[in-house]
């Protein structure tokens, strides 16, 4: 839909959150000036009628003193979307919206790559570490499948430690990450396919917040898993006793890891369009 913004229309007011502009400027919790107005026009409603005239300043003056947030909001109102400050709301709008018909983009700058390959070469692209692929330690000498601690402390400290901890694979990746800033013309689909990777805001990290955050919580998730095996490992030298763990004590050593990284599919669920449909 196609917005109006030449006037203080109720669809443009809502589509720019027009009240929380003035809870942000005043460290407000958002829907705080609205309440307040919508508080303020029932009370002016209830009391308004052909003997009380409409003087809303003297309607001010008596409910001030016992609900200064009314007033407050209610001059707000005036000053800014039926007064003049209504046209520096929409400039303030439309240099922070997303919307592809109302952004502003930023200069363009022809510079072919973005990553500065004299600090950070990446020559084609990913290079893993270098793991072992395989356990070839010290096996059990039992028939069929078991699990020993050599297995354990091998997956912890050679394929979980070479991943993990800062200086490893995923750390290196979320730096990596955070060093993204495209700048793919200045056109507006263009500016909102930027925001879409980058963020819009502070509270919206974009595809690149969302993907960094992802690796240091399985990071997170994984170094836990790491620590859980190890202790584990101490724990049961014996095989026999090893083979026998129980889910819940499994569950026991390895919950918080195995919670943490089930959270990770919380991640890459936003959609952006970029031709401004919702």
């Amino acid at each position: 839909m196609s917005i109006d913004w030449s006037y203080p229309s109720p669809d443009a007011i809502s589509a720019m959150h027009a009240y929380s502009t003035h809870d942000k400027a005043k460290g407000y919790p958002d829907g705080t000036t609205q309440a307040a107005y919508d508080s303020w026009t029932a009370w002016a409603n209830d009391h308004s009628g052909p003997k009380t005239g409409a003087s809303l300043d003297g309607w001010a003056d008596s409910v001030r003193a016992e609900h200064p947030e009314w007033v407050e909001a209610r001059e707000w109102y005036s000053e800014n979307i039926t007064g003049d400050g209504w046209d520096k709301l929409v400039e303030d709008y439309k240099n922070q919206s997303s919307d592809p018909d109302n952004v502003t983009p930023p200069g363009f700058n022809d510079k072919p790559d973005w990553i500065d390959e004299s600090k950070n070469p990446t020559n084609s692209g990913f290079n893993p570490n270098g793991i072992t692929t395989s356990f070839t330690g010290d096996s059990s000498s039992t028939s069929g499948t078991a699990v020993n601690t050599a297995a354990l402390e091998w997956f912890a400290n050679d394929f979980l430690g070479a991943i993990t901890g800062e200086g490893h694979m995923l750390l290196q990746t979320a730096d990596l990450v955070g060093q993204i800033d495209p700048k793919p013309g200045a056109f507006a689909r263009a500016e909102v396919l930027r925001q879409a990777i980058v963020g819009a805001t502070a509270q919206d990290g974009g595809v690149k917040g969302d993907t960094k955050d992802m690796l240091i919580n399985m990071n997170t998730s994984l170094l836990a898993m790491k620590e859980a095996l190890l202790k584990m490992a101490k724990q049961y030298r014996d095989v026999e006793e090893l083979n026998g763990l129980t889910s819940d004590k499994l569950d026991e050593y390895l919950g918080d890891s195995f919670q943490g990284l089930n959270g990770i599919s919380g991640y890459g669920t936003k959609t952006v369009k970029t031709d401004g449909s919702a």
